[in-house]
C-alpha cells in the first residue's frame, strides 16, 4: 500500500497500490458500528499516482 485517503464521496476511502509501474486503488466503504469496511471496487490502472488522484480526488487537497 502506498497511500490511504478519504474520497469526496461520503463514507468512501481510497487505498492506493503500485504494481509493475502502474498505479491503482481499492475504494473501500468505510466501517460502521454495524458493518465492517469492505471493498466496493478496484480502479483501472494509471501511469502515475497523480493521474489516479485526478480521477478519484481526495476529500481535502494535500
Amino acid at each position: 500500500m502506498i497511500e490511504r485517503y478519504a474520497l469526496l464521496e461520503k463514507n468512501r476511502t481510497m487505498v492506493t497500490f503500485e504494481k509493475n509501474g502502474k498505479y491503482y486503488g481499492h475504494i473501500l466503504k468505510d466501517a460502521t458500528d454495524k458493518k465492517p469496511a469492505m471493498i466496493v471496487f478496484e480502479t483501472p490502472k494509471f501511469n502515475s499516482l497523480d493521474e489516479l488522484k485526478v480521477e478519484y480526488p481526495p476529500l481535502q487537497s494535500e
